[in-house]
């Protein structure tokens, strides 16, 4: 995949360096790159060493290419593509897919899809997921289509500037459950009228004891975890929420919904009840961020999948 943006500077600079840094604001992992030559670029067609004066008027090129692969196998699978530009992939991936290769799943995952989209055009392509799915939730997945891409959606999710919304089905009604204004790290909201509408969850998380995927809460040791959510559909045996994630912890909202009483069905580490659904009803369904090359507003959607619609039917009718 290779990348080659132009610039026009209008003012005077002590040195390209600056310029990179200061008015562009470039990653230091990319000027490091430029430095050593891991990517390239011109000035005026030339390549002077970036502590060079940058005299206004001057005509830049970055270049950003990668040669190779990653190293994994591309695949010929579904590949439901719902945005592309030159620099970000936006993808809705199904439920019971991968994100990435892993010791179980080498030939099955989106990365070997987005390879094998790639290899039929002849591009070499690096695999940079920004916001991994586990492999039983559906929705919304974003890829950065080079470095520069890359590091700076690194910046945003360390600045909390992306902004991922997920639908997810519960167990059991919350209106009806007592419990919750007595659970530590919980705050619920309610409406004028005194109606439970939502609420907040900030219960820490660790890796569980003994197991290398598990989590669980852990008001001692744990990583601070933030969960909003709101109540969008309620039934006796399941609730429809609308939840808002400020952290990024390792299955996140499985283990705060668990935590609060409230689990989701057919969640095979913390709640594996199949009799309704045969994965985790998790959705991601939104994301909203500043295009990391343009700084454009970026929002995309995508509606609730048949599983879940006919989880929620067939409780609600």
């Amino acid at each position: 995949m290779r990348r080659i943006l132009t610039y026009e500077n209008e003012l005077n600079y002590d040195s390209i360096y600056d310029w990179l840094r200061e008015k562009m604001r470039f990653p230091r992992s990319i000027v490091a790159a430029l430095r050593s030559g891991e990517q390239d670029y011109r000035v005026n067609g030339k390549k002077p060493v970036l502590w060079q004066p940058l005299p206004a008027g001057s005509r830049i090129q970055i270049i950003l290419e990668d040669r190779k692969s990653s190293a994994f196998a591309p695949v010929n699978l579904p590949l439901n593509i719902i945005y592309e530009d030159e620099d970000i992939l936006l993808i809705d991936k199904p439920a019971g897919m991968p994100s990435h290769p892993s010791m179980n799943h080498q030939k099955d995952t989106l990365a070997n899809a987005v390879l094998y989209y790639y290899q039929k055009q002849g591009i070499p392509f690096v695999f940079r997921i920004a916001n991994r799915l586990d492999m039983d939730t559906s929705g919304l997945v974003a890829v950065s289509k080079n470095s520069l891409a890359a590091a700076r959606v690194r910046q945003m999710i360390d600045k909390r500037q992306i902004h991922r919304e997920y639908l997810c089905i519960v167990e059991g009604s919350f209106s009806a459950d007592s419990s919750l204004t007595k659970r530590d790290f919980v705050k619920m909201r309610y409406d004028a009228d005194g109606q439970m509408i939502g609420g907040r969850i900030w219960a820490p998380i660790s890796r569980k004891e003994g197991s290398v995927l598990e989590r669980r809460v852990n008001a001692s040791d744990g990583q601070t975890a933030l969960t909003d959510f709101e109540i969008i559909q309620e039934g006796a045996k399941y609730s429809l929420l609308r939840v808002w994630l400020g952290t990024g912890r390792t299955h996140q909202i499985r283990v705060h919904m668990n935590y609060l009483g409230h689990p989701l069905p057919a969640d095979y580490l913390y709640h594996p009840v199949y009799q309704d659904i045969s994965r985790q009803p998790l959705h991601s369904a939104k994301l909203r961020f500043p295009h990391p090359v343009s700084g454009r507003q970026m929002c995309f959607e995508s509606r609730l999948p048949a599983d879940m619609r006919h989880l929620l039917d067939n409780f609600h009718s």
